[in-house]
Parts: structure tokens; C-alpha cells; sequence
């Protein structure tokens, strides 16, 4: 059983469903799915979880995203991307960088962003972007995220290439959108793709859904159980204290919890090194708590 992650470089055109697709013709996967959606035109990073592996996904979908955007000056759309239909489409002025590093720099920290109209956002329980397709009428809310940095990177006009690092729930079309509206002259995100997310990046381990067509070419790429959570230390589980994790029983914290800090993530290991579960430090009764166990 093929346990484990892909680092998937999701190419354009295709959404990240499409890549899930793809993927379940090769093989019949239990369970598979992926961190992060990516829009149809977005490039790059998609994790995939497969089989035990989704099991970890809640720890891992909050990791910090890197992206590298080239946005479109002088064109507004309704999507707030190249995909949607063109609202304005002028000649933008010339700016110096430092007018447009100074702009960018707005953005960096805690932001408010509106949540696009043509998003997967659930509204009323359905995606907001099928609300807008029937012609239904509706007003996204605005959520706090935060830009840990944004930088100019290079300016051939009328395109603004730049990079982020942001948490989860940032959309990188509103912050185009909204740059351009600072200029006075409008912005589109033209290209976006996702270099990072969390542990995961592009490399050597990194793949495209073309390059896999058999069952042994995912194995290639598997990237297993133990591999994963890097910043989770790793505690090998004597195979006598084995059945009571399995039963879901806290495990004592051998050695003392003077190390360890309240709630800290472990990553529970056989003699073997395989992953048995996820538990969390509880330093009150010096014990382990299971989190989510895994069944290898």
C-alpha cells in the first residue's frame, strides 16, 4: 500500500480535481486528495496526499505558501485574472521601481482581503463562483490573512513581476486587483505560480501528472509518512507500548517533559522507523496524547 505524499507541479489548464483524476487512473488509491487548491491557470506545487497520508493533511495545510506572480498593468477583470472578461483595458503610465516596490510594500503584514465573486469560497453552501455563473447576485466577506513578505522583483511594463510568502486563504488576484487600484491605473494577475507550500517545494522530488503512468513511477516519487511534519521530532515507540497507542491510550513521556512544550507534535515511530501515528505533548500528566493514528 502506497502510503505518503507527491509533490505534484501542477501544469495549466488543468484544475487541481484534474490532477486527482489523473492520478486515480493509475491506480485505485483508497484515499487520496491534496493541500492548497490551485486556480485552472496557477502553476506549481499541489501536494497530494495518498492512502494513511491524508490522515496528516490537517497538519500540514497551514504551512506558509511562496509564490511567484507576474501581474498585468492597466487591465482590470471580473475574475481579477487573465481568465475573466476585460472591465477596463488602458494604457498604463510608466512607473520608476521604486514607485512600484513602495506600493507592493503595502501589502506586506496582517491585510484585509475581499473574497473574489469567482471563487471557491462556500456562499449559502455552494461555491460563490456558481452563484455568479446563474447570474445570482452576492457580496463575499473579507478575511484577514498575512503577508509575511512581498518583493519587487523586476519591471518590464507593462508586467510587475514579484514573490510572496503568505499563510493560508490569501488570494494572490486580489492583491494584483488591489495594487493596481493604488496605482489609479489597474492591475490582472498574467501568471501565478506556487513554488513552496510548507515543507513542500519544487525539485528534485517535485513531479508533473504527465511524467506518471504507472504504478511504479508514483513510487519514484513517494515521498513517506516519516518524511513528512519536519518540524515534528521523531519518538521510536517500544513495540510493547505499541498496543496501547494503537487503542488510542496516552503513552507515557519518557526522560521527563522538560524538552518538550505543551501540545508539541510527535511523530510516533516503530523500531523499523515506520510512522504509527501523530500524538500531541500533554506536560501536565507527562504523557503523549493521540492525535491521529496511522495504519501502516
Amino acid at each position: 500500500m502506497m502510503d505518503g505524499f507527491l509533490i505534484m507541479d501542477k501544469s495549466p489548464g488543468m484544475t487541481s480535481y484534474d490532477v486527482i483524476r489523473r492520478l486515480k487512473r493509475i491506480h485505485p488509491f483508497k484515499k487520496i486528495g491534496y493541500i492548497g487548491t490551485l486556480d485552472r491557470n496557477a502553476t506549481g506545487v499541489l501536494p497530494v496526499a495518498l492512502n494513511e497520508g491524508v490522515k496528516l493533511i490537517p497538519f500540514l495545510e497551514n504551512g506558509e505558501k511562496r509564490y511567484a506572480a507576474r501581474f498585468v498593468l492597466g487591465i482590470t477583470t471580473d475574475t481579477l485574472d487573465m481568465e475573466g472578461t476585460r472591465l477596463t483595458d488602458t494604457e498604463p503610465p510608466l512607473f520608476d521601481s521604486g514607485t512600484l516596490a513602495g506600493a507592493l510594500s503595502r501589502f506586506k503584514g496582517k491585510i484585509v482581503q475581499k473574497i473574489p465573486a469567482y471563487s471557491s469560497k462556500k456562499i449559502d453552501g455552494r461555491p460563490a463562483y456558481k452563484w455568479v455563473r446563474q447570474g445570482v447576485a452576492i457580496d463575499p466577506p473579507s478575511k484577514e490573512v498575512e503577508v509575511y513578505d512581498v518583493r519587487f522583483l523586476a519591471y518590464d511594463h507593462p508586467f510587475v513581476d514579484v514573490e510572496v510568502s503568505c499563510s493560508k486563504g490569501t488570494y494572490i488576484r486580489v492583491i494584483a486587483h488591489d495594487f493596481g487600484a493604488f496605482l489609479g491605473c489597474g492591475a490582472a494577475l498574467h501568471t501565478l505560480k506556487r513554488t513552496q507550500h510548507g515543507e513542500f517545494s519544487l525539485g528534485a522530488r517535485s513531479v508533473s501528472v504527465d511524467r506518471l503512468t504507472t504504478k511504479q513511477d508514483v513510487s519514484e516519487f513517494l515521498i513517506p509518512l516519516h518524511d513528512v511534519l519536519q518540524t515534528a521530532r521523531g519518538l521510536t515507540i517500544d513495540p510493547i507500548l505499541e498496543k496501547f497507542l494503537k487503542n488510542g491510550m496516552p503513552l507515557p513521556l519518557l526522560g521527563g517533559s522538560r524538552d518538550w512544550k505543551d501540545g508539541e507534535l510527535a511523530k510516533l515511530l516503530s523500531k523499523n522507523g515506520v510512522l504509527l501515528g501523530i500524538g500531541a505533548v500533554d506536560t501536565d500528566s507527562k504523557t503523549i496524547r493521540m492525535k491521529r493514528l496511522i495504519n501502516s
